[in-house]
């Protein structure tokens, strides 16, 4: 961290994406994280509260064969370090978990916005809205979900830098993890779709614009 601020004074305020658990790259020899990494990490994450910086972390609340075997890892590093600002990535959720129930995943993630006041969820990836948000039975229960936390909820594509990825890919992606946020109130839509959370989570002199009424 030192290195890069020398080198790029000015330039990093953020941290991440981190991977606690990321069952995608298992094949490329990544492992769990254990309990003890976790308590490793204290010099880490006080460097990251000195300086304001948001972490985003990756990690799976488990998988189809069994829904909630990672959830712990996530509980111990928001009960370890809950004044840091956490970003959990796409919901906790991946292609190793297409069929977890609607109710059950937005208990999860209200459960610990409540005990967590620094944690804020990101929704992107078309992970969500291909296997999840599109669900007829789902959409009204993750809207209403993004509607209760809508001051800590973040939008985004995770386009990636790979090869064959290109701006019609990006648009692409843009334009599918953007779906759910056309049902949202006008609050939440301000909030998410419109960046005032990210503005307030990096202290940026903006405001969204606020949605005019009919």
């Amino acid at each position: 961290m030192t290195l890069y601020e020398k080198e790029y004074p000015g330039l990093f305020h953020w941290m991440g994406e981190v991977n606690l658990v990321k069952q995608a790259q298992f094949n490329n020899r990544h492992k769990p994280a254990t309990a003890q990494n976790i308590t490793q990490w204290a010099g880490f994450m006080a460097e990251l509260r000195a300086r304001d910086y948001p972490i985003t972390i990756h990690s799976d609340i488990g998988n189809d064969a069994s829904p909630t075997l990672y959830l712990p890892l996530m509980e111990r590093a928001l009960a370890l370090y809950p004044h840091n600002k956490i970003v959990w990535a796409h919901m906790g959720l991946s292609y190793e978990q297409t069929d977890m129930k609607a109710s059950e995943h937005i208990a999860i993630l209200s459960r610990l916005l409540d005990q967590y006041p620094n944690l804020m969820i990101d929704i992107s990836w078309r992970i969500l809205e291909d296997y999840y948000f599109s669900k007829a039975a789902n959409q009204p229960l993750y809207v209403a979900f993004l509607n209760r936390y809508a001051e800590r909820i973040l939008p985004g594509s995770d386009f990636v830098a790979f090869r064959g990825n290109n701006f019609k890919v990006y648009q692409q992606e843009l334009e599918v993890t953007s779906r759910i946020l056309q049902y949202l109130d006008d609050n939440a839509f301000r909030n998410i779709a419109l960046g005032e959370n990210y503005f307030k989570l990096l202290n940026l002199d903006y405001q969204a614009p606020m949605v005019c009424k009919r």
